[in-house]
């Protein structure tokens, strides 16, 4: 592979992170036909900082105490998409009758708002939202990973938030930069932090790496070779244009959340977004930044991943999904299957 197709597959990568991008397939991952439940597996919750176990009582009453819950993901993972499904239903029995529940979503971009308001109050059914949200377009990843969770959130009074921004600014900004943006389009954008330096070695190690399969579940796209071998490629995204992107998401859904919490003084949100959104630097760090402290993090994991999550921890909880021996048995024959 050419170099500029080599950096181009990358990018695709990253900031497909965000759903399809260019109507690209992102997965073909469905979730399971028996429902979300057949994905469940026994799990511990672990203090990521120290690696300690957390009693699990002792978990649910320290989210209590939270106002903002960020659920990460990897968008094809079955088992932990059961774990946000799990910890939805446990804040919502849990939570008071007096307080609001908001279930924001990196799925869903912040144009398609009415979308969700109209399923929240059942004018529309599932069909409907994902037809109105272009969801197999703009998102991809199966519905069936999803829908139970919003189901919960709904069933308890919760109002489900459209946080990401609109794939149309992205796509722009990792073409042409930030500065190629009209006024009307920059409003659309909130505040911006991008001189983070933790965040940008994040980011930069994920670049470096070719992946980060721990952050960004998607793999690359093969690009096609240009019909005439002597045609000039086109503009490659640079570093700087790819990382304002995964800002733009991050910053977008910390808003889109601290907005709702302004507007709801004694309300609980609990974001759903990809690992690579949902840690210290990202959505976690750029929420506190607007003035709420009471913000965590939770990895869902594999027992067979934990220690990658706990060698440098950037979140505040690991969320572990006990393996069967059936299931190592399978990623076992699976690996030795890979050349």
């Amino acid at each position: 592979m050419s170099t500029h197709r080599a950096v181009c597959a990358l990018a695709v990568m990253l900031i497909g992170c965000a759903g399809r991008y260019g109507g690209k397939p992102v997965s073909k991952a469905k979730a399971p036909s028996g429902g979300l439940e057949a994905a469940a597996l026994p799990y511990q919750v672990v203090d990521a900082r120290t690696g300690r176990q957390i009693e699990t009582p002792a978990f649910w009453t320290q989210l209590g105490k939270e106002r903002a819950i960020c659920i990460g993901e990897d968008h094809s993972n079955p088992h932990q998409h059961w774990a946000q499904l799990e910890i939805v239903k446990q804040l919502a029995q849990r939570k008071p009758a007096t307080e609001r529940l908001a279930l924001g979503l990196e799925m869903v971009q912040r144009p398609f708002q009415g979308v969700l308001d109209d399923f929240s109050a059942k004018r529309i059914d599932a069909a409907a939202l994902r037809s109105r949200t272009g969801w197999e377009d703009r998102w991809g990843y199966d519905y069936g990973f999803y829908g139970a969770t919003f189901d919960a959130a709904v069933a308890a009074g919760g109002q489900l938030l459209a946080l990401n921004a609109a794939r149309e600014l992205t796509k722009k900004v990792s073409h042409k930069g930030l500065d190629a943006l009209t006024p009307t389009e920059r409003a659309q954008i909130p505040e911006l932090d991008l001189t983070n330096a933790v965040h940008r070695a994040w980011f930069d190690a994920l670049m470096e790496g070719m992946g980060g399969t721990s952050a960004h579940s998607r793999k690359p796209e093969t690009e096609a070779e240009p019909d005439n071998p002597h045609e000039a490629a086109p503009p490659m995204p640079s570093a700087d244009q790819i990382y304002a992107v995964q800002v733009i998401w991050d910053e977008s859904m910390a808003d889109g959340a601290y907005r709702w919490l302004t507007a709801n003084p004694t309300g609980l949100v609990i974001i759903l977004a990809g690992n690579g959104h949902c840690h210290d630097s990202a959505i976690v760090g750029r929420i506190k930044r607007r003035g709420v402290a009471a913000v965590v993090s939770i990895h869902p994991v594999l027992d067979t991943d934990a220690s990658e999550v706990l060698a440098q921890p950037i979140n505040d909880f690991a969320f572990v999904l006990q393996t069967t021996p059936e299931m190592k048995a399978k990623m076992a024959a699976d690996d030795a299957a890979t050349p």
